[in-house]
């Protein structure tokens, strides 16, 4: 799944299309789009996981999703979808595409770079799937995407749901972890994603998900 600045990405570019089209809390909107990976301990329920189209993979059943928390009045909730909704287009239509997934061999192949990686280690919680967000966060502070004003602007504690999944807290602030993880500063290389093509396409899917809205409303 995307780290937490392409989510806060993600819903600035959102918040910015739609405030013009309804009524949008942006703290709220902005919080949720954080809540379901940093307001709980338990992802696989805070993100309603299923089977992806590629094995070993899971993307966030939609439908249920929407059942649950699609609520337009909720800015909070809103933010929720709006997150849940980037986790599973980004896991469709980028992140399976964007690579060669060999079964038999039991290798993750980059086409793009020639890398080619186990499993195991290519998506553990320190390996090279996670790690190559450290460079993309950087580059998206770096290029204007997401600033220290926006994470300032969000409370350190996340706002309630009302939601037991979305609402047993995390020990450690959102924000001195996240704070920990953009002090790293690691270089962009982008062996493994190529950050043009990743801001395009959460640029696109905004885009998309915008519209999905309007319609809805």
């Amino acid at each position: 799944m995307p780290s937490s600045l392409c989510h806060l990405a993600f819903g600035k570019m959102v918040y910015r299309k739609l405030i013009s089209n309804m009524s949008l809390n942006k703290v709220n909107f902005m919080s949720g789009n954080l809540i379901p990976d940093l307001a709980t301990t338990d992802k696989k329920l805070s993100h309603y996981r299923k089977k992806a189209s590629v094995y070993g993979l899971f993307v966030p059943d939609m439908e249920q999703v929407e059942k649950e928390i699609f609520i337009l009045e909720d800015s909070i909730k809103l933010g929720m979808y709006s997150h849940l909704y980037l986790d599973y287009h980004f896991i469709e239509e980028f992140l399976i595409p964007e690579f060669i997934w060999d079964k038999p061999r039991m290798k993750i192949g980059n086409p793009r770079t020639g890398e080619e990686w186990d499993p195991e280690p290519f998506f553990k919680p320190d390996g090279i799937y996670y790690g190559a967000f450290n460079e993309i966060d950087q580059m998206l502070i770096e290029n204007g995407y997401v600033s220290r004003k926006d994470i300032s602007e969000l409370p350190e504690i996340l706002p309630n749901t009302g939601m037991e999944i979305f609402d047993t807290r995390q020990s450690k602030s959102w924000k001195t972890e996240l704070e920990e993880h953009l002090e790293l500063k690691d270089k962009y290389i982008g062996k493994v994603f190529d950050c043009e093509r990743l801001v395009d396409f959460i640029s696109k899917i905004s885009i998309e998900f915008t519209n999905e809205i309007i319609k809805k409303k």
